[in-house]
């Protein structure tokens, strides 16, 4: 049992103390039997009256102690509805009838003046209406039971609204009234439909008051439950006063029928009608099985100018005449032959008043008693119906969060998702681990989407797991390193980044040619990597056959020259021109490559026509023209090789930069060189494969390829260990093929705000709950998920997200990033781009001339078929004469063009000199 709940004991005992205190005078005065009764009556009336006032007295003393620390208990909640909600009449009862357990039964004659139930009417701090249920603190599950019956409704507890100030610079006029019936509680208001929503006129008048110059307004609704018992003694009294009235002569109703079918007086055809209509206002009234309460309403509106607050305040009580019927609400107070009018705002009556509006106490002006039915308006959230811009709401109509997801605390295991509000006020969930393989996340930029990866991603790799979080800008690769500035987090991190300031001064190696020691497996998916990529960053697909073949051809000759060329020596992707357009470097070449690489570039590629290799030389010279981007590919030897930082560990983070070709090849470059070595685990035992977290910004970057490259390798690399999450704005801006493999295989779904077309798309995934409006109007940090807990997946809810200062505030430190970006640097291998540009300036005629040395000198090195081909020294004049033949003439004239398709030796082209541009 509680504290509160054991303090609320107290005054039970203290009556208790009385009543015995009381026996034992009793019991001591009954031992003067000799006393006759008489005698003995009057000598016993002082001591029994005496206890029987201190019982007294010891009863009103608990039963204000007891109200009060009810009213100090009362808490206010915001009830939230769903934008599409629109409850039947029914539910609204329901609800109703389930507040009556507000009043306790057991020691409720303690406190019924703290257990009314308030319904308050104020706007929030955006000037939004808002609709607020106060209730004692033990009441609590009462209410909240109450309103599951209305779908899918939150509450949100909120503390209460400062007094208005009176005095000093900030003082504001306050007006207030207070409503009750007109007529007695036999004769009934008016039971007002639900459409349009009764709410709609207070919304509408609270809608003008600007919270910014200190005006606000509010309408307090105070229903105190009736018992069952007391339900049954009121409805008898009132039904007589009804019937007693009708009878009354001097009330003009004779001649009415009772309700024992008996005439009294003769009718009169008016008479009939106005009796016919006065039973069906009683047994509207009485007659219904409905929840009764007892009524309090107060206004109170505020504001630095009295014309803006009364104003408001008439607003207010006109919204009630809407709930005129037989009977009405009229403001408490005396008028003066409608000269004056002496209301609540009278100085003998403001701190009554006043203190009411703040502590909850009900002391209506009398006793005003009013049915469910009649109150149904005020009794529920604004609804679909209600028209009002301005009314805070919950937004789309969302499932709560399943109760069986794990709080976040910082786990290992988990991965944090966002904030979810329940009973309790909301917790922050998580994910398991072992449930997480692909994740997919869309929405509006600027919407919260990367900062839901980011939390995830420093979560993980904080928590000792390997991960690579690519970013195409830098914003997000800088909040990832702020938050591991620890020495044993930065030795960690790798880091390639192609935009920053530094970025110019050196880079990491990373050669994607360097094939020495590879099996001839790991050759073919280098091969293949580079291939994807360009498909990809170029969007080539099936009728671009011929940028494949040369791509495809030329990378996997370049990597068989890496096999027989020294440390040093070793071909970059600057070379992909060279071996394309220069004749001269491809006949040095030619010795060392395995028959069917010779067997194209002797046979097949001579008979492509010029302007064949132009789509992939061009993207490659303007590569080369980049520093960054030549410090990064131009090294002859590479610190970064994803395999390795892999099965290390590591904290990969790349920054290849947005928009141009350049940064989305860069960035394919990565992802794919990445995809296919996860597929090298193959040879690594399941249960050895470390997992390894991947987070993919823009996702659609990746996706250009016709062919679904990305979705065959994200259907094959989930088994070697590889966990990806993949983030862009639009699911439409994926390829089929891409969105089918991640909506098909995806264990998490998430989204934020998007336009109508992809909202439908996502909305079908899930079955048409939530519908697309829901997600169309979703706010910033406001995401709807599906995900997969224990292997099964949950029904989408919605949550809040969370920004890395939230989540990480102790390990948030950007000030320290300049002391650990030496550590960063070493780490990843960081060398001086100038010196590899100055190494790649000569490279070309380096390896040619050490392929010339090789073959003049009758050396032949083994290749992949290991039957190299025979070939007259130095390439010989035949294979000389081929491919000039196709790259130039020996004249270095180009012949005038002809309209005849050339032949395959006669097709001229200018050589390109070393491959640069």
């Amino acid at each position: 049992m509680s504290g509160r709940q054991d303090q609320d004991v107290r005054p039970l005992v203290i009556v208790v103390a009385g009543l015995a205190i009381v026996t034992a005078i009793g019991s001591v005065s009954s031992g003067g039997a000799s006393l006759d009764l008489l005698a003995r009556a009057e000598a016993l009336a002082p001591l029994v009256l005496g206890p029987a006032a201190v019982v007294a007295a010891l009863a009103f003393a608990a039963r204000v102690l007891v109200t009060r620390r009810a009213l100090r208990s009362r808490v206010q909640l915001v009830v939230l509805a769903p934008d599409s909600f629109d409850p039947s009449l029914d539910a609204v009862l329901r609800c109703a009838a389930q507040l009556s357990r507000v009043r306790r039964l057991v020691g409720g004659w303690f406190d019924p003046r703290a257990r009314a139930v308030r319904v308050l009417l104020d706007i929030d701090g955006e000037g939004r209406m808002r609709y607020s249920l106060s209730v004692p603190e033990r009441a609590l599950p009462a209410v909240r039971s109450a309103l599951g019956s209305f779908d899918r409704v939150q509450v949100q507890a909120v503390e209460p609204t400062p007094e208005p100030v009176s005095e000093g610079p900030d003082r504001v006029e306050v007006v207030r009234a207070e409503l009750r019936l007109a007529l007695p509680s036999s004769e009934p208001l008016a039971h007002l439909p639900l459409t349009p929503d009764p709410l709609q006129g207070f919304a509408a008048v609270l809608a003008r008051l600007d919270p910014s110059h200190r005006e606000r307004a509010e309408v307090a609704i105070d229903l105190l439950p009736t018992t069952a018992a007391t339900r049954r003694r009121l409805r008898r009294r009132l039904l007589k006063e009804a019937l007693r009235r009708s009878r009354d002569p001097s009330g003009g109703r004779q001649g009415f029928l009772d309700f024992e079918g008996q005439h009294v007086g003769r009718r009169r055809p008016a008479e009939m009608v106005e009796q016919r209509a006065e039973r069906e206002e009683i047994a509207a009234k009485l007659v219904q099985a409905e929840p009764i309460f007892r009524l309090q309403v107060l206004i109170r509106c505020c504001s630095p100018e009295r014309g803006r607050a009364v104003g408001c305040l008439q607003g207010l009580l006109s919204c009630f005449d809407g709930f005129a019927g037989a009977n009405s609400l009229r403001v408490v107070g005396v008028r003066f032959f409608g000269l004056a009018f002496a209301g609540s705002d009278l100085p003998g009556r403001r701190g009554w008043f006043d203190r009411r509006m703040r502590t909850g106490l009900f002391r209506p002006a009398r006793r005003d008693y009013v049915t469910a039915r009649e109150m149904a308006g005020v009794l529920k959230p604004p609804t679909v119906k209600c028209a009002a811009p301005e009314v805070l709401r919950l937004g789309p109509a969302v499932y709560p969060a399943p109760r069986a997801l794990p709080t976040f605390k910082g786990q290992p295991n988990l991965v944090p998702l966002g904030r979810v509000e329940d009973d309790s006020g909301g917790r922050q969930i998580g994910l398991r681990v072992e449930d997480s393989f692909f994740t997919y996340g869309s929405g509006k930029s600027r919407w919260g989407k990367t900062e839901l990866g980011l939390t995830q991603f420093i979560h993980l790799v904080r928590s000792g797991a390997g991960g690579m979080f690519l970013d195409p800008h830098q914003d997000a690769v800088q909040k990832v390193k702020s938050c591991l500035t620890e020495p044993e987090l930065a030795e960690r991190v790798f880091e390639l980044d192609l935009v920053g300031p530094r970025s110019r001064e050196g880079q990491p190696g990373w050669n994607l040619f360097a094939a020495r020691g590879l099996s001839a497996d790991a050759a073919e998916r280098r091969v293949e990597a580079i291939v994807d990529s360009f498909a990809s960053a170029l969007k080539w697909g099936e009728r671009n056959n011929r940028a494949l073949t040369l791509t495809t051809q030329a990378t996997a000759a370049l990597i068989e020259l890496s096999g027989v060329l020294p440390e040093g020596l070793q071909p970059t992707i600057f070379q992909i021109p060279s071996i394309l357009g220069n004749p001269d470097w491809l006949a040095a070449a030619l010795p060392f490559l395995s028959s069917p690489r010779r067997q194209f570039f002797t046979e097949r590629f001579p008979r492509m026509a010029e302007e064949a290799i132009t789509p992939v030389t061009n993207l490659i010279d303007r590569l080369r023209s980049s520093t960054q981007l030549a410090g990064l590919l131009g090294a002859q030897s590479s610190s970064y090789d994803i395999a390795r930082l892999m099965d290390e560990g590591r904290i990969v983070l790349a920054c290849p930069g947005a928009g141009g070709a350049n940064d989305k090849l860069i960035a394919n470059l990565l992802v794919f060189d990445l995809l296919h070595a996860a597929k090298g685990r193959a040879a690594i035992p399941p249960e050895k494969r470390r997992p390894f977290f991947v987070t993919l910004d823009e996702v659609q970057t990746y996706d250009g390829a016709a062919g679904g490259n990305l979705a065959g390798l994200l259907e094959q690399t989930a088994k070697y260990g590889i966990k990806a999450t993949l983030l862009n704005q639009n699911p439409e801006r994926l390829t089929a093929d891409t969105l089918n493999a991640l909506t098909t295989n995806r264990s998490h779904l998430i989204t934020t705000a998007l336009n109508a077309h992809a909202a439908a798309l996502i909305a079908r995934e899930w079955g048409g709950d939530p519908p697309a409006a829901a997600i169309t109007g979703l706010p910033r940090w406001t995401f709807i998920a599906q995900v997969t807990h224990e292997g099964q997946p949950t029904r989408p809810f919605l949550f809040k997200g969370q920004t890395v200062e939230e989540l990480f505030a102790g390990a948030f430190h950007p000030d320290a990033l300049p002391d650990v970006q030496a550590t960063i640097d070493k780490a990843s291998g960081r060398t001086s781009a100038a010196e590899t540009l100055a190494a790649l300036d000569t490279l070309d005629e380096r390896i040619k001339t050490y392929l010339e040395g090789q073959s003049g000198g009758g050396e032949r090195a083994r290749v992949a078929d290991d039957q190299p081909w025979t070939a007259p020294a130095s390439g010989g004049p035949s294979v000389r004469l081929m491919l000039r033949g196709r790259g130039e003439h020996s004249s270095g004239a180009r012949p005038a063009p002809s309209r005849r398709r050339q032949r395959p030796c006669s097709a001229p082209r200018p050589a390109v000199a070393g491959g640069r541009a």
